[in-house]
């Protein structure tokens, strides 16, 4: 009996994640089906070419719940639609793709293994201010937002790894990690960053890996709050990071 009470618990919390993330009741046909049909079928990484017939056939609905599927996912940002003659093009956008690796993240947390763990070390060492200045682009923080799950802290905290963490950085750059799309301002374009949730000290962070950066020893963190400040650090401590992959 106690089994079913576990089964019944972990599917009301899911549940509420699913809700939490999509903003939506799961008592009603939810557009997370839609979503997951779209990047089965390539939408993920390019435009796809769909009727509403087919993606009805899909869901097992009409033609109008159909319709209503895509206007409801292309209003919450989750995916771009294009008309086109016999049909439309969709894509997933990046808050597409977030949301579907927040809600994997969910399941894995629940039916999955737990994740496996890369431990890096290094000293705290000072940037050069450049940390606040990226950090704080909107594209970069709304992104930073929909894939870790909190709101970083305007600066980064940098380590310079010893050499046997290096190796590893090295493995982190060949796994694929959360992925931070570039953007363009009409000042200059920002690089993709790749990401990795992280724990310092018992502190949830995240690990930035810039596909521009200058320095091939050092990784960047960022959390909600100044981790100099409130895990009491200054330049030359060594300390050890759990990086999940």
């Amino acid at each position: 009996m106690s089994h079913f009470l576990d089964a019944s618990r972990y599917w009301k919390h899911l549940k509420v994640s699913i809700a939490l993330v999509l903003g939506v009741n799961l008592s009603k046909k939810a557009p997370i089906e839609t979503l997951i049909i779209l990047a089965k079928e390539g939408a993920y990484s390019g435009s796809l070419k769909l009727s509403l017939s087919w993606l009805a056939r899909r869901l097992n609905a009409s033609r109008q719940t159909a319709a209503r599927q895509l206007i409801e996912l292309e209003n919450r940002d989750l995916i771009k639609r294009e008309l086109v003659p016999k049909g439309q093009r969709v894509r997933l956008t990046t808050a597409g793709l977030a949301t579907l690796r927040s809600i994997h993240r969910e399941l894995d947390a629940i039916l999955g293994e737990k994740p496996r763990v890369l431990e890096l070390a290094g000293q705290v060492v000072s940037g050069v201010g450049e940390g606040s200045y990226y950090v704080g682009q909107e594209g970069y923080r709304q992104q930073f937002k929909r894939e870790l799950g909190f709101d970083p802290y305007p600066g980064t905290l940098d380590l310079k790894l010893d050499k046997a963490s290096l190796e590893l950085r090295a493995t982190l750059l060949e796994l694929p990690g959360g992925q931070i799309e570039g953007f363009s301002t009409p000042e200059r374009t920002f690089g993709p960053v790749k990401c990795f949730q992280a724990v310092l000290r018992g502190t949830k962070v995240a690990v930035l890996l810039p596909s521009r950066s200058h320095y091939s020893d050092v990784i960047e963190l960022i959390a909600p709050r100044n981790l100099r400040r409130s895990l009491k650090l200054s330049d030359g401590d060594v300390v050890k990071v759990e990086v999940m992959i």
